[in-house]
């Protein structure tokens, strides 16, 4: 699974440590509960809540309903994150090598 950003306040809002911590977490573990998951990382639930939400907002964590629980999961052998950067179109590379 790739994402992509084009705006790096974006990459650092989603890409928190806690958020990287939870990612790696339910990669190599995948918990019962996201009540489980918090527990295990000794995190608020809500906060871990929050985080796995946006999380599935990029399609890089799913959910398994069972029961009243939602079982979070990631669908992905890797997930890779890319960023683009570059000049505004229009203006080229010689024009910003001379300034």
């Amino acid at each position: 699974h790739v994402v992509n950003f084009e705006d790096r306040a974006r990459l650092r809002q989603l890409l928190t440590d806690r958020r990287m911590e939870l990612l790696e977490e339910v990669m190599e573990q995948p918990p019962e509960s996201i009540r489980a998951l918090a527990d295990h990382l000794d995190r608020d639930v809500h906060d871990v809540h929050d985080d796995l939400h946006l999380l599935a907002e990029y399609d890089i964590i799913h959910f398994e309903e069972d029961g009243r629980a939602k079982k979070p999961y990631v669908p992905y052998d890797t997930v890779r994150i890319e960023v683009e950067f570059g000049l505004p179109r229009g203006e080229g590379s010689e024009s910003a090598a001379s300034a």
